[in-house]
This record gives C-alpha cells, structure tokens and sequence, in this order.
C-alpha cells in the first residue's frame, strides 16, 4: 500500500536575515590535515625513500634497492607515492603504495606531481637534442613537460621548448621541469631555466611559469611568468600562493619566496638560509599553515607564521607533506551502479550494486552500527536494502511511495536503527515509517507525514541538534540555501543558513564527531568535496578533491577492514 498524506500549506520559513556566502575553492581553508613526510637519503649507502613523523619519529625505510630511488610525492589521497627509480642512469618515474609495496613502473622521466583527483602524473621528460640553428657547433637541447595516467601508464607531452620565445641568439638550451599542480586542478606551474651556450653552462634565465591546464591536460597555455624564483615550487593549499626557493649567489644566500597569485607580488620568508644550508626545496603542509624545507642539514618543520624550524632528521632531502582527509564521502556513478566508498583514512572501496538510475543511499539496516547501501527505484518506488559493503544482491525488498518520490533514510525515533521514508517533492510532503518492509510487499502507510519545503528542493537528512533523533532537512540547489526541521511535524524552518554554489550536490553527516550532523557538498565541476562542521553560513573547514562530475554523494559511518 502506498503511504497517504495529508495536505497543507508550505512553511519552510527562516525568521531573521541570512547573508548569502558563496563557497569557492579560494574560500576553504583546509584542504587536508598533516600526516608523515616522505624524503630520499642515503643513510644506507644509495638512496632510497623513508617516511618519518613531523616531530622526527617513527622512521621507515620504504625501499631498498641499489639503485637511487628519489624525489617522492604523495597521491593527493595520502595513499600512494610517486617517485623517481634510475636504473643504469635512466631516470623513470614508479608509483607504489604509502608503504612501500606494490612497485610499478610508468614512464622515463624525473620531477613526478599528481594531479589534485590522482588520476594523472606530470613530469619532467627527457633532454631532446636539436639540430644546430647557430653560427657556432654546440648542439642546442630541450626538456619538455609530459602527463602520464597513474593507472595505465599513457603519456604525453604538453609542452614544447622548442618553440618557446625565450630563445635567442645565446640560447643554446630550454627547460621546462618541476611542475606541481593546482590545488583545483585547472592550473599547472613549473621552471624554466635556460642558458647557454653549453648544457653545463651557468643559467642567465630562470622563471616560474603559470600556466591553465586546457582538454584534460594535453595541452598547457601559459598565462605569466614570474620572475625571480628559480626552483622547487609548491602550490598553497589555499590555491593562492606559490612558494619555491630563490638564490642571491653575489651575496651567498637563499630565500624561500612566496608569490602571491592574485597581485604578483612576491615575499621573502626570513631569517635567510646561509650558504653552507641553502634550503633545495620547500613543501606545503596540507593545512596550510606549515613547511617542510630540505636543506644541506636536513629536513627542517618550519612554521609560517614565526618561521621557527624544528628539525626532523638530518640527511635527507626532497621532503613532502603527506595529505590526510578524515572525512568519510561515497560516491556512486548512477549509470554503472557503482560504489565507491572512502573512509576516513583516504583508502577507497568499490563495488556494483544496483541499476542504472536507481538513486543511492545509505543506513544501518541491521543495527550493527555500520551503514551500507540502499537503492530506490523512482519508476516504481521499491527499496532495496545490503547489510554488507560489497557487491551481490539487496538481503531486504520492499516498496513504499509513488514514482517520483525521493528517498530518505535515518533514525527518525531515536532507537539506533535505520529505516527508509519518502519525501515527495511536487507536493512538499514528507513520509515517515519508523520499520523496514520484507518480501517485496508494501510497506503500508506512513506513521508520521507533514508538509515541509518548496516544490523542487532536494530532501536529506540530520540529527542537527544532537538529541539521537534523525529529523528532515531541504537544500535549493539554485542558491545554496539549506533548511531544517529538528522534530517530526509541520511548522516553520528550525534553522537555515547558505552553503555552497548552485548545482552543488549535498549531503550531512557528523565531520567533526561533535554529535551533530553539518553539511557537506560535492561540486561536480571541479570534483571536490566541500565540509562545514557547523550549521550556519560560511566558508568550507575543510575540503578534498576525487570523483567523477557525473557521480553523486552519499555520507555515512562504515569502515573497511
């Protein structure tokens, strides 16, 4: 039987002024929190990567090879490392996991840089000789930037230095390397350093290069270039700032430069690096707020507010930051059936279940305290239930509703189990059942219904002030605004505050483990996820990057083995 309702008049009302604050990638704050710091050393007698804690502890040798094993990178899930294996002198870039297992090679080449949705690898390839276009025999050269896929090993190049207009009479060689991505993707900067008129000839040009990334990477325009930083540089979390290291050779000294974005200004962290320890290279921490800087003395943990540094370990070098994001998201591809569930420790599972179309969601079906997936068909309004995160198929069927309704799940009486409602949106009805259906029967009729919310809004759910009860919320997709209810019954909006860009796809969840279930959306247009830990208006407190644009989000609390 399908659920009845009554009908009555829409009351999603906010008493009060809300201000509208749009979320932009520039807006959130934090991208990640502070995990270990991978870095090379050749305390064993060649070199190979280790993993350390920030304050120096826990050391661990993650290769051992007797071959040079360099320059590592974190995937930006903090799951895997890129890094640069040379093998009878030829430099290739390997992946492996973030301990160390499951070594794979990619692709010849040095300075590897993931791709902010880690699908994708740039790196600086191999010298080109040319043929001689000057008076004298030198040969000139070049060194171009190429991406490779992380999965399949498939590359190419995406800049040409033979073209660029930096040459010149006295320019017998360019070259283009260390590049390092944006933070939302869409931008990519590097060095080009150029000189003449020998390959080991002193440098007369050194520039940092920003440059948009156009057709998924395969071909790069540059936008500018700024002068001055001459290595290492890393884009802020933030996305906008870069840092890299800059030399004063006449005076013998080092700085680490800061340029920021927006106006080309540029700021010299001080105290200076003498010259027995100018810094090689400089990382972001993922929140922003510190750096791990590489010099002759070691791996130093440097704060960016007060620039005091705290070594780490001595004899080491290229360090990096690894990214943690201990948020838990799902994403579900709607044409594969598709699940791909991360946990708070960035390691994702996938599995199929379900069809194409059906809408996704998630709960704790058998009280366990574990959510697992649920289906609703719109076309027919059935339910299909798993106990387990894997694929296989629903251990419980039922339907409940009208085609066309949306799905809602939660602990909507407080007993510690999950169950399913509809939210009926031409008419802003909402439908509570506090049991689940079995043996494809119906359900029967609704135990609670009201009316709640404006045609078209899209309906989740929250416990949203902290009493164990799962209660309706309603997100317009056209301006950000989210509003909520935090008891069963018709009446005005509860709270309501703005979040988020229009199309944003929304989701709530505890982030914070505060009690209280916040916000949270996935923006298809640059694939990331966007956290708030606070029903009220504001920027995001943390975001990541992963996901496909056509996936859509589900939240809830599940772990993997």
């Amino acid at each position: 039987m399908r659920p009845l309702g009554r009908f009555g008049m829409a009351c999603a009302l906010i008493a009060g002024l809300i201000t509208i604050v749009p979320l932009t990638a520039a807006d959130a704050t934090v991208s990640g929190t502070n995990g270990r710091i991978i870095y090379s050393s050749v305390e064993d007698g060649d070199a190979d990567i280790y993993s350390i804690d920030p304050d120096g502890s826990d050391k661990l040798q993650l290769t051992h090879n007797s071959v040079p094993d360099t320059q590592p990178a974190w995937s930006p899930d903090g799951q895997s490392i890129a890094f640069v294996r040379e093998s009878h002198g030829v430099p290739a870039v390997w992946v492996m996991n973030a301990d160390g297992s499951d070594g794979r090679h990619l692709v010849e080449g040095t300075n590897p840089a993931w791709s902010p949705d880690g699908t994708m690898i740039a790196f600086a390839g191999s010298r080109q000789v040319l043929a001689p276009t000057q008076a004298d025999s030198s040969e000139p050269w070049v060194q171009d930037l190429s991406v490779v896929v992380a999965a399949t090993g498939d590359s190419w190049q995406v800049t040409d230095a033979a073209s660029d207009d930096a040459w010149a009479p006295w320019v017998r060689w360019v070259s283009y390397r260390e590049p390092v991505w944006s933070p939302d993707g869409t931008g990519l900067a590097f060095i080009r350093h150029r000189g003449g008129p020998t390959p080991t000839a002193n440098a007369f040009g050194w520039s940092l290069l920003i440059a948009s990334v156009s057709d998924q990477a395969k071909t790069l325009v540059v936008e500018r270039a700024v002068p001055g930083p001459s290595a290492h540089p890393d884009w802020a979390p933030d996305g906008q700032s870069i840092a890299a290291i800059t030399a004063n050779s006449l005076f013998g000294t080092a700085f680490i430069v800061v340029v920021d974005l927006a106006s080309g200004s540029q700021r010299n962290l001080l105290p200076e690096f003498a010259d027995n320890e100018w810094p090689s290279s400089v990382g972001w921490s993922p929140d922003g707020n510190r750096m791990v800087v590489t010099t002759p003395a070691g791996l130093f943990d440097m704060s960016v507010d007060d620039l005091a540094r705290n070594p780490i370990t001595t004899n080491a070098s290229a360090g990096a930051w690894q990214p943690l994001n201990p948020y838990a998201m799902g994403l579900v591809d709607p044409t594969t059936g598709m699940w791909h569930l991360r946990d708070a420790t960035g390691r994702v599972e996938s599995f199929y279940y379900g069809n194409p179309g059906d809408l996704p969601f998630m709960g704790d079906w058998d009280c366990d305290g574990t959510d697992t997936p649920g289906l609703y068909r719109q076309t027919d309004g059935y339910v299909y239930l798993r106990n387990s995160n894997d694929s296989g198929v629903a251990e419980t069927s039922f339907f409940f509703g009208n085609p066309g309704d949306m799905p809602i799940a939660g602990d909507f009486n407080g007993n510690g189990c999950d169950t399913v409602s509809v939210y009926r949106p031409a008419d802003s009805q909402v439908f509570i059942v506090n049991q689940l259906g079995d043996a494809d029967r119906g359900l029967g009729p609704a135990e609670v219904d009201y009316v709640f919310g404006d045609p078209g809004d899209t309906p989740f759910v929250g416990d949203f002030d902290g009493d164990g009860t799962d209660t309706i919320g309603l997100y317009r997709q056209s301006t950000g605004l989210i509003y909520y209810r935090n008891s069963h019954s018709q009446g005005n909006a509860d709270g309501g505050f703005f979040f988020g860009d229009p199309g944003d796809r929304f989701v709530a969840s505890d982030w914070s483990n505060a009690g209280i279930d916040a916000p949270g959306v996935y923006r298809p247009s640059n694939t990331t996820h966007y956290f708030r830990f606070t029903n009220t208006s504001g920027s995001a407190n943390a975001q990541y990057i992963w996901g496909h644009r056509t996936w859509l989000p589900v939240a809830g609390t599940y772990t993997h083995e």
